[in-house]
């Protein structure tokens, strides 16, 4: 069954992090003089990833992608065609006899690796509108087998890339402004069983949802497709070093199973912390925390972002769409904290969100932070469940476990952590109810250091990127269970 995770016959390359003044991990960049298929990325999908929508044209997010990737050496390649599902792109994988010239083939352009970019909307998950009857569903049977043939034509697609020698990659479902909560239910269910196969994999929709599975506002050009920054807040889920880590053999991540966790008690106000390297919008920051008392035991820094709304013609009938071109506008420092022994997260605006949780009980905890830059929302949960959100842009600079990054930023007289993870996209409720269950979410994740295993292991980047935590060791002990 296509549901089983299976084991990608990668090299593992062990990327361990130091604990203390470290740097950069060395990048298995390639080089860019060869420009051959060890260094080549075909985008292989439908519409949106042609680059349908962006009025700039600029290719979409498929071209910011390459503008991300070329300098590193990478060739990014486009093989989308407007219009198809997993039937019809099969069909064009590779050519039987005389190719057609006006047919975009993935094996005519000699790939190393391929983006797998497909939605449930183009399957036809929708459902029928009185008098519709093409590319819909009138029962949720029918939406059920489609939902089936999806999965399954995207699993084929995996295992055909792998038997011609080529590493897949796969989008998540996405948006489309004409979703329901029936087709949101399908595209989170579907995201979830993505985030089960062993293959790298791409969180769109949490780049871009409004929080009922369509497009934000003013990051839309037309139901099915997204404007121009639309399309650059998908290319924001991209984690930067993916393909190096593909490229040195890193493979998917999975939950960590040994013992112990990160202690910190007094010291420094920034014990583990994470800067990344290219610019990020939505995110997401998860970890456990047990504390003893009250204090900061996570901060992100940066910036908020100011939206200045164009107005653009779009399409045949030069029909006037909203943009919402959004830019750092001033710093700011928000945190998660213990307050009253309950953990609360305090916004840029100063708003605090308080869940009800005990969080001083002696029990491990576990925090979600997930942002939504498009949308503009901020959603704390607790223990899997929601606690509460608030109204704010921000772009992150630097994440902080253990403190605030700041000696203003009393923590706990002691507190341990484990599983710290950070996505490149915000996640929803089903996503932080998965994660406090025990799956992994592996979709746009930038870091995750289990913090656990010996204290080699603990800081070690299990995600399949090159991005590097820092520790700092005063005040840090590693402790086994």
């Amino acid at each position: 069954m296509f549901i089983t995770r299976r084991i990608h016959s990668l090299v593992l390359a062990l990327l361990l992090l130091g604990v203390g003044g470290v740097g950069p991990v060395a990048s298995a960049q390639p080089t860019g003089d060869t420009r051959g298929r060890d260094t080549r990325i075909v985008f292989f999908g439908s519409s949106v990833p042609n680059g349908t929508g962006d009025e700039t044209r600029q290719e979409g997010y498929t071209g910011r992608v390459r503008q991300l990737l070329e300098p590193a050496g990478w060739d990014v390649v486009n093989r989308s065609r407007g219009g198809d599902n997993t039937v019809t792109i099969a069909l064009r994988f590779e050519p039987e006899g005389t190719p057609d010239p006006n047919t975009p083939y993935l094996m005519t352009a000699d790939a190393g690796y391929a983006v797998l970019a497909l939605s449930l909307g183009n399957e036809g998950i929708m459902e029928c509108a009185p008098g519709q009857s093409r590319r819909c569903t009138k029962t949720r049977d029918e939406a059920d087998r489609i939902y089936e043939q999806f999965a399954t034509g995207l699993w084929n697609l995996v295992e055909r890339t792998r038997a011609e020698g080529i590493v897949p990659i796969v989008t998540l479902a996405y948006a489309r402004s004409d979703f329901a909560e029936r087709e949101y239910a399908y595209t989170r269910r579907m995201n979830l069983l993505i985030n089960s196969w062993d293959v790298p994999s791409v969180n769109l929709l949490g780049a871009i949802d409004d929080g009922g599975g369509r497009w934000a506002d003013g990051f839309v050009a037309d139901p099915l497709h997204p404007n121009s920054a639309g399309h650059t807040e998908m290319a924001h889920a991209f984690v930067p070093t993916l393909f190096d880590a593909l490229a040195a053999g890193k493979p998917t991540p999975t939950r960590s199973t040994n013992p112990g966790f990160i202690r910190v008690s007094g010291g420094s106000p920034t014990p583990l912390s994470f800067s990344p390297e290219h610019p990020m919008r939505s995110f997401a920051v998860s970890f456990l925390v047990r504390a003893t008392g009250d204090g900061t035991v996570a901060g992100v820094s940066g910036q908020t972002l100011g939206n200045r709304v164009t107005t653009s013609a779009y399409g045949r009938q030069r029909q006037p769409i909203d943009i919402y071109n959004l830019s750092p506008s001033g710093q700011i420092r928000v945190a998660v904290s213990v307050s009253g022994g309950r953990l609360t997260y305090t916004a840029s605006s100063g708003e605090i969100v308080l869940s009800s949780a005990t969080a001083t009980d002696g029990e491990w905890h576990h925090v979600v932070l997930s942002h939504y830059a498009a949308r503009g929302e901020t959603v704390l949960f607790v223990d899997g469940a929601r606690a509460g959100a608030v109204s704010e842009r921000l772009q992150p600079e630097r994440f902080v476990l253990g403190g605030g990054g700041r000696a203003a930023d009393e923590a706990p007289q002691q507190a341990d952590f484990k599983e710290w993870m950070i996505h490149r996209a915000g996640l929803n409720a089903d996503e932080a109810a998965a994660l406090y269950d025990g799956t992994l979410v592996q979709a746009s994740l930038e870091v995750y250091a289990s913090l656990s295993g010996s204290s080699a292991m603990a800081t070690e980047n299990r995600a399949q990127s090159l991005s590097v935590v820092e520790i700092e060791r005063a005040g840090v002990t590693h402790t086994e269970e």
